[in-house]
């Protein structure tokens, strides 16, 4: 069997269990015996794989000829097809005998890849620090309508807590769009609170589908998706347990001007809600953030927003970004918070070279690097404001977090600017936009490729040159 070239015979071995303070940090709400590490220390579900094939038939071909026993395998699911193969994910209770069955067929014709079911968690430094509100009865709360904004705009009364709108130019660039809910961005993360004040006005509501019906109206393979959908609990309604995801949508887009709380980088787009993090350690598995940007790729997501990492090298989730890529859709991605150097230790998703991928460092508000953020002058292309950022949390409530969680929302923000502005531009066009219009700064040469910070407002002049007026009805 050939094995993804970052992942041989490595990544199949399990480590000791008595790392159990590691193990807690990236369960979530898995048991300590659902999680083991890879040799090179990497969290994963114990005993699920994911195995690449050519076809289903060569799944059963691999799975007769290694293993002894009938009915060993509890659990074959399809996890994803595409036109080199099928993705399966493989379960069974004893992981030694499942890694080695797998090392045994590494000669096989008939499977591609195959790789651990990775854990990824969220990307900020203090969710300890804000309450962990819980989904709250079967599938999360009930969506209410949002309510109607006053016009004229009313100011956002918090607004000037929020450091980072005036050092990314945010005001300067509203006088030209403050975006639109054409945009639809995607939050692949722990859930929104969609019914937030500050976020209800700015929540996707597919149109193909009728909520409560228990029909699939629009026949994507997913019933009553009305604002996304949760792949961690499996059901329509991605209510954020953690508070994470509601904190990084309100930076993307808070509702501004509504005369309540704050105001996003972009004041009005279409948040799309993918949950597949969550539990108090914002966790979840490669196979449901695999199926999270395969929705969004396939329910008009324009832009993606992604404030998580861990794992080592994936082909099957390099392949989902690739497919996003393909559809010119931005793939924003947050560095990490060990304080490494990604070019020599890559984090994924941020690490994937992909054209699509754009991977956001974090700042404070002396525009110096934080000190938890990770780097990388190959592997990181810009910074943005990520220390004690204000945002939505659960409830109805706000607080402040720091994470280069933080910083990539500011960049998935400008990015639904940008989109309103020139909706022809694709991510290939964004990406450099974004990157060629930072603001230099000393702290960040030698550190990011730009060597600066997020300035929307620059942006929207080098968009201005290259592609002329702006198509924004502001």
């Amino acid at each position: 069997m050939k094995l993804s070239a970052r992942s041989c015979a490595s990544i199949f071995a399990v480590a000791a269990l008595s790392t159990i303070g590691l193990l807690g940090q990236a369960q979530g709400s898995r048991s300590p015996k659902q999680i083991a590490l890879t040799e090179d220390g990497f969290p994963y579900v114990r005993g699920e794989y994911l195995v690449k094939v050519r076809s289903s038939a060569a799944l059963e071909r691999l799975l007769d000829n290694q293993f002894e026993t009938a009915g060993a395998v509890s659990r074959k699911v399809p996890v994803l097809n595409s036109k080199s193969g099928t993705w399966y994910k493989i379960n069974l209770a004893d992981d030694h005998k499942l890694r080695d069955a797998i090392l045994s067929a590494r000669e096989s014709a008939d499977v591609i890849y195959a790789e651990p079911n990775y854990i990824y968690h969220t990307t900020s430094q203090n969710e300890k620090n804000i309450p962990m509100p819980g989904k709250g009865g079967k599938g999360g709360p009930d969506y209410k309508e949002a309510p109607t904004l006053p016009v004229p705009p009313v100011a956002d009364p918090q607004i000037s807590g929020m450091y980072g709108l005036s050092k990314i130019g945010a005001q300067q660039a509203w006088q030209i769009t403050s975006g639109s809910s054409k945009v639809l961005v995607a939050d692949i993360d722990t859930g929104v609170d969609y019914n937030h004040q500050d976020l209800i006005n700015n929540m996707w509501r597919n149109p193909a589908e009728v909520a409560g019906d228990g029909i699939d109206n629009d026949a994507n393979g997913y019933i009553d998706d009305i604002v996304g959908w949760d792949f961690r609990d499996k059901d329509a309604r991605p209510f954020d347990d953690n508070s994470h995801g509601s904190h990084t949508s309100g930076t993307i887009a808070a509702t501004g001007g509504n005369g309540i709380g704050v105001s996003g980088v972009a004041q009005q787009a279409s948040i799309m809600a993918l949950r597949f993090l969550g539990g108090s350690q914002g966790s979840g598995s490669l196979e449901d953030a695999i199926k999270a940007i395969d929705y969004a790729t396939e329910n008009g997501a324009q832009i993606m927003s992604n404030s998580w990492g861990g794992g080592g090298y994936s082909q099957a989730m390099f392949d989902a970004i690739s497919r996003a890529n393909d559809k010119g859709i931005l793939f924003v991605a947050a560095a990490g918070n060990s304080g490494t150097d990604n070019d020599s230790k890559p984090q994924y998703p941020a690490s994937y070279q992909l054209p699509n991928v754009l991977t956001v460092a974090a700042t404070d508000s002396a525009d110096k690097l934080a000190s938890f953020s990770c780097y990388g002058v190959k592997a990181v292309h810009l910074a943005a404001p990520g220390v004690k950022i204000l945002s939505t949390t659960p409830g109805d409530k706000y607080a402040s977090l720091s994470g280069t969680s933080m910083a990539a929302p500011h960049v998935t923000g400008a990015a639904v600017l940008l989109k309103t502005a020139y909706p022809k531009m694709k991510a290939k066009e964004l990406k450099a936009v974004l990157m060629d219009s930072v603001e230099q700064l000393g702290a960040l040469e030698g550190k990011v490729s730009t060597g600066g910070r997020l300035n929307i407002s620059k942006a929207f002049a080098i968009s201005k040159a290259m592609f002329g007026e702006s198509e924004s009805g502001n």
